[in-house]
């Protein structure tokens, strides 16, 4: 029996070419003559790649990873979500429709001009309801859509049929009384307001118009027949006076019978013929009626062409047949007649005039109701027209028969009674009743005309008003519930992302996904700025946690150490930044202080920075070991914690690294350190950056995994432990690093430091 570096008592070798009897689990030892290389068994070996354990490299994440992760990316979350969340709520601000605007307009249309009769309440009713349907009217919204104001309004741009789109807009019902009230409904309130003014100052000076003008035909028409009235009833007092005269004169009944019975002839004759020109007139009145209202009915071919040159989309496509023509012209004069170039202007041509052709019908089609409207209003007017004759026509065949009646009556008294004739002119009395209603007619006309600006019976009564409805409420709410949706779908993708990168947020993720065991948790380093301004008993309870977490964790190493007859602990990480160096200092600090004579080798060859903890100089170190430059006892140092000591990393060539894959000099190296220290902690690289780590650790009793909190990748931590597992060595535990301590959780009454 002999006792190991422990005290304890183990049994002696077997034989000077093998293994000791307490062989170090996963150490590797020289083949023996003919043998194979020998590795302890690994009682610490966790799950292989294809266990339950390789949980780091799922897919998706649970809920609470991702608020783990959001946790750790809070603030970039507040910052890009806040932002994409701001300019989704401003965009579905600016990107909603404003409330439907609506504008109102009120057209009064009067029953009687000022000092005028009022209309008959029937008659009034349907000509009050014949200017609604006419304000109703597509041909009249067709026209408003061909004002200029009104092409300019972006609500009509693209709209095959501007009329049609117009019509449906503009509402017009009668209100109360004598007036109509029009609205239009629409989003933008500018341009509604624009089309109503138009729609209803047009209307009003359209019917103003047509007011004057039938006034101007009117009193046309009673002048006429006033003069014809008159010219009559001079003409019957001369007929009368030259049969009074011609009656004193020679035989009274004999002259006055044979004048009346030539002018009851010449009487006949006149009213034969005015029945003439009657019958003529009613017949041309049907023709002209039937005309209207059948459906042989064609556009005028002026109004046709005046159409088509205002046409916006037939000068396009007009100009575009123009266009096509210049390249042709260009092509021709470039390539010669038949090739490709040619023929394909040449089809561009002809489809450029077919679609011209094309537009030509389109617009007449489109305008073809407005221009049989327009035809039939003036075929409407020729009717109006003939109807005026044939009143005339007939009051003078009803006066001519009068006459003829009278003249009968006359010479029916003259034969019987044998008498003078009555000259008087009582016979004229009818046309003289006639004539001063005429006259009555003419005046009450000539005095509407002298104040037709001011007393119309149209009037615009209100114009155009607007009233807005920017629908602020439900903008609102959208503008919100996207701005939410925006920052939550920001930081649902942050912190999914965070979460890819698998980093380890505490313990229990530690042994749960990587179903490794932990020896020991230490604290979270305070800032400086912390440390700084941090009051004196907060930092002496911070340190007192520290030392607490650093002994706590040493003590489930020895007992490890000790249990398996561990000497050599390798503490090591899976990526740089992760704690192993500090984890390694803190451990031999401990072990020093507890009795232990400690060294801590550093063989982080490449970046070493263990001699920055401890002030000392770099080399020699344990690449002079390595190449066999310098004796081991010249490379220990002294720290100024008793029981410690210190080999540094010396300088790194790629000789160096040679002799590290070697394996001999590190095994000579560790075996010289066996009997000379207690416990030898060793500094190395990350497993995953290079293989130095994997070379050393073969020559080691054992593994700690230094893990720090919200740093470590749970798939690389996992990777480089798999590592381990392939070279069977034994994995003693983790250590997780960077945990946030909870001071109350311990007990004021222990957080305290205790007197020296």
């Amino acid at each position: 029996m002999q006792r190991n570096n422990f005290g304890e008592q183990v049994p002696a070798q077997a034989g000077t070419g093998g293994p000791p009897a307490f062989l170090p689990p996963g150490a590797y030892y020289p083949p023996q003559q003919g043998g194979a290389p020998q590795f302890a068994p690994n009682p610490f070996v966790v799950a292989s790649p294809n266990s339950p354990m390789a949980t780091g490299h799922r897919m998706l994440p649970t809920i609470l990873e991702l608020v783990s992760s959001f946790k750790r990316r809070w603030v970039l979350c507040l910052l890009i979500g806040g932002i994409i969340g701001a300019v989704a709520a401003l965009g579905i601000w600016m990107a909603m429709p404003s409330g439907k605007h609506q504008a109102e307009a009120m057209i009064r249309l009067k029953a009687s001009t000022e000092g005028g009769p009022k209309q008959d309440d029937n008659d009034f009713v349907r000509w009050l309801e014949a200017h609604v349907k006419d304000m109703s009217k597509k041909a009249f919204a067709t026209e408003v859509a061909g004002l200029p104001a009104i092409k300019k309004l972006t609500m009509l741009n693209g709209a095959d049929d501007p009329g049609a789109v117009i019509k449906d807009l503009i509402k017009v019902k009668a209100d109360t009384g004598e007036h109509v009230k029009i609205t239009v409904n629409g989003n933008d309130g500018n341009e509604i307001k624009t089309l109503l003014e138009a729609y209803v100052n047009t209307y009003v000076e359209k019917a103003k118009n047509n007011e004057n003008r039938n006034r101007t035909e009117l009193i046309k028409d009673y002048t006429k027949s006033l003069e014809v009235i008159t010219k009559e009833i001079d003409d019957r007092k001369k007929q009368l006076e030259t049969i009074i005269t011609n009656a004193g004169v020679g035989n009274v009944d004999v002259i006055s019978v044979s004048l009346l019975e030539r002018e009851l002839a010449t009487a006949a004759s006149t009213k034969t013929s005015q029945k003439q020109a009657v019958s003529d007139l009613e017949g041309k009145l049907e023709q002209l009626k039937s005309e209207m209202e059948s459906n042989k009915l064609t556009p005028n071919r002026k109004d046709l062409e005046e159409l088509m040159a205002t046409s916006p989309a037939l000068a396009i496509k007009q100009q575009a047949v123009l266009s096509a023509q210049a390249v042709l012209a260009d092509f021709q004069e470039r390539f010669n007649k038949g090739t490709p170039q040619v023929i394909a202007k040449e089809q561009a041509l002809a489809v450029a005039k077919a679609e011209y052709e094309k537009a030509v019908k389109d617009v007449e089609n489109l305008n073809k109701a407005a221009l049989l409207q327009k035809a039939r209003e003036t075929k409407k007017i020729d009717v109006d027209d003939v109807e005026r004759q044939i009143v005339v026509a007939n009051n003078q065949l009803k006066r001519t028969e009068d006459f003829v009646r009278i003249l009968a009556e006359q010479r029916s008294k003259a034969k019987i009674a044998g008498q003078q004739m009555n000259l008087q002119g009582d016979d004229l009395d009818p046309l003289k009743v006639q004539r001063d209603e005429i006259r009555k007619k003419l005046f009450e006309l000539a005095d509407l005309e002298r104040r037709k600006e001011t007393n119309s019976r149209i009037e615009l009564v209100e114009g155009a008003q607007l009233y807005l409805d920017y629908n602020f409420k439900t903008k609102l709410v959208f503008a919100i519930v996207f701005g939410i949706m925006g920052f939550s779908f920001v930081s649902l993708i942050i912190s999914y992302l965070e979460w890819r990168n698998r980093r380890v947020d505490g313990v229990d993720q530690v042994v749960q996904e990587l179903k490794m065991r932990v020896i020991g948790t230490i604290p979270a380093f305070p800032s400086r700025a912390a440390l700084k301004n941090g009051e004196a008993s907060q930092n002496q309870n911070w340190r007192f946690i520290l030392n607490e977490s650093v002994n706590s964790t040493r003590t489930m190493l020895l007992h490890t150490a000790r249990t398996q007859q561990m000497q050599v602990i390798l503490v090591t990480s899976a990526m740089q930044g992760e704690g192993k160096t500090s984890l390694s200092s803190q451990l031999a600090t401990s072990m020093a202080t507890a009795g232990l004579r400690t060294l801590i080798l550093d063989c982080d060859l490449r970046n070493p920075s263990m001699q920055k903890l401890f002030d000392i100089p770099v080399s020699p170190g344990c690449a002079e070991i390595l190449l066999q430059e310098i004796e081991i006892a010249d490379t220990i140092q002294t720290t100024s914690v008793p029981n410690l000591w210190i080999i540094p990393a010396g300088q790194c060539n790629h000789r160096v690294i040679a002799a590290l894959a070697q394996g001999h000099p590190l095994e000579a190296l560790f075996n010289r350190l066996r009997g000379q220290f207690d416990i030898i902690i060793v500094d190395s690289c990350p497993i995953l950056p290079v293989a130095d780590t994997l070379l050393v650790a073969q020559h080691v009793d054992g593994v700690v995994f230094s893990i720090l909190q919200d740093v470590s990748q749970l798939p690389k931590v996992q990777d480089a432990s798999e590592r381990l597992v392939q070279l069977n060595i034994p994995l003693v535990g983790a250590v997780v690093n960077g945990i946030k301590p909870d001071i109350q959780a311990y007990g004021y009454n222990y957080v305290k430091q205790l007197p020296a």
